[in-house]
């Protein structure tokens, strides 16, 4: 055996039981909810929001200042873009799962508009939160 396959030969032995480390990774669980997320009442008012390659649809939300809402999202588009999403006028920031419902809860305090957009800031939607 030549001396560079002799080599080689050696370094690859050496690097086998490195590779076997990749594959001990523990099978990933299922998303865990919040506490806080659990806590909401059913009677409160839940919006559907779909991510996908359009971004969020519905694209303008309505909703009613003081009044406690769940927003629902489920993204279906592999865009590492809307693999979360921010609000930063009520500094919320979620990761969204791709195929899985994310529940966030919110009680809008002010009128006006604020700006639901991925985590890039790249792709917006509009809350409309109007007196109640």
């Amino acid at each position: 055996m030549s001396l560079q396959l002799l080599v080689s030969a050696l370094a690859l032995s050496s690097l086998a039981p490195l590779a076997s480390l990749g594959c001990n990774k523990p099978a990933e669980e299922a998303p865990v909810v919040a506490a806080a997320e659990l806590a909401a009442p059913a009677n409160v008012k839940r919006v559907d929001i779909a991510v996908n390659d359009s971004g969020f649809s519905p694209s303008t939300i309505e909703l009613k200042k003081g009044e406690p809402v769940v927003l629902r999202f489920t993204r279906t588009t592999k865009s590492e873009c809307l693999k979360a999403i921010a609000i930063p006028d009520l500094k919320i920031e979620k990761d969204l799962p791709l195929n899985t419902q994310v529940e966030v809860a919110i009680t809008p305090e002010k009128e006006g508009k604020m700006v639901l957009q991925c985590w890039m800031a790249m792709v917006k939607a509009t809350i409309n939160v109007v007196g109640s």
